[in-house]
């Protein structure tokens, strides 16, 4: 689970989870937050990811610890090189289809279609190249991928605990707008689905979960309450209610275990406890389209460059680790922008 730890408190945790959502060129922010995790000997064992997020998931489940980051960073710089190439290009084929009278204007009103940074097939390969597949099945480290069936909406997740994935289930969660839908066992996904909610599923176990978003809309009158905020806040109620039944159990005489119902009561108690560290890299929805395009190299690199600093910025403080206090069965912290929010 860890190389080295950085902090002794690090050793009461079972599980260290990772889950990354969706942002596309945002994700450069993921990559160089896990790169930062590695750095300090800190190994997810369990990771959740959709859109771009399932992408970076499968590189760091798809590899060997000490290869991981540089996994990481060889496809972020070739999805940046190849997308620069393909705006380059757009101009010119967009002339040749104009005069070879092969171009289409999209009917008045209508939204033109959001023209992907790369191909399908040319992700396809980057990602082909960067994730070893057998690894990812192996089961070393938990991967849970999310997409959204699109007949029913229904939010599903590929666990390789109960799948055997591939370059479809990476795919499936849309991990750049413009992308097809990706067809399963005759179905078609698309879209983004994870969160922190996918811990649910999990086993009880002390958990230290970093759940990295490269867009989360501040919090208040101005942002409103983000689906990361929503989904935490229903995590928590479940959590603290599972770890007060267990400080209750606890004061059950013997004489009345066996009855019935308190025996039912009794099996929802969990004394397992988890801390979230919710990392944010941007707050604002201004311009936020233009962001997520941006895959630049400068653009990628200063994400990377912002998602190690906030790691730093998580592990050093002398509070975000410490245990829950004894009635809580989840604790979060936000990073934001690498500074430390006020507790919510």
């Amino acid at each position: 689970m860890a190389r080295r730890r950085p902090d002794k408190s690090l050793a009461r945790f079972e599980r260290i989870a990772l889950v990354l959502t969706s942002g596309e060129a945002l994700g450069a922010y993921q990559a160089g937050a896990y790169a930062a995790l590695e750095k300090s000997g800190v190994r997810p064992n369990w990771i959740a990811g959709s859109g771009i997020g399932a992408v970076n998931a499968a590189i760091i489940a798809g590899n060997l610890p000490h290869e991981r980051a540089l996994h990481l960073r060889r496809f972020w710089q070739q999805l940046s090189r190849r997308a620069a190439a393909r705006r380059r290009w757009a101009p010119g084929r967009w002339a040749r289809r104009a005069v070879g009278g092969n171009l289409s204007f999209p009917r008045q009103g209508a939204r033109p279609a959001r023209v992907p940074a790369v191909p399908a097939a040319e992700l396809r390969e980057l990602i082909g190249e960067a994730v070893d597949f057998e690894r990812v099945n192996s089961g070393a480290v938990r991967l849970v991928l999310g997409a959204v069936n699109l007949a029913s909406g229904a939010e599903t997740f590929f666990d390789n605990d109960r799948h055997v994935l591939d370059l479809d289930h990476v795919m499936a969660g849309t991990p750049l707008a413009g992308l097809p839908p990706v067809a399963i066992d005759g179905r078609l996904f698309g879209g983004g689905a994870i969160s922190v909610s996918a811990l649910d599923e999990a086993r009880p176990a002390d958990t230290l979960c970093f759940a990295i978003d490269g867009y989360d809309p501040l919090p208040g009158g101005a942002g409103g309450v983000s689906r990361s905020a929503r989904e935490v806040a229903a995590l928590r109620r479940t959590h603290d209610l599972r770890r007060m039944i267990a400080l209750l159990g606890e004061r059950v005489p013997p004489a009345f275990r066996g009855d019935v119902d308190i025996r039912r009561c009794l099996a929802e108690a969990s004394d397992a406890t988890m801390t979230i560290l919710h990392l944010v890299h941007e707050g604002s929805a201004d311009n936020l389209a233009a962001k997520m395009a941006d895959f630049s190299s400068a653009a990628v690199t200063g994400r990377w460059n912002a998602g190690e600093s906030d790691i730093a910025v998580s592990l050093a403080h002398p509070l975000l680790l410490a245990p829950p206090p004894r009635l809580s069965g989840v604790v979060v912290h936000e990073v934001r922008g690498g500074v430390v929010a006020p507790q919510r």
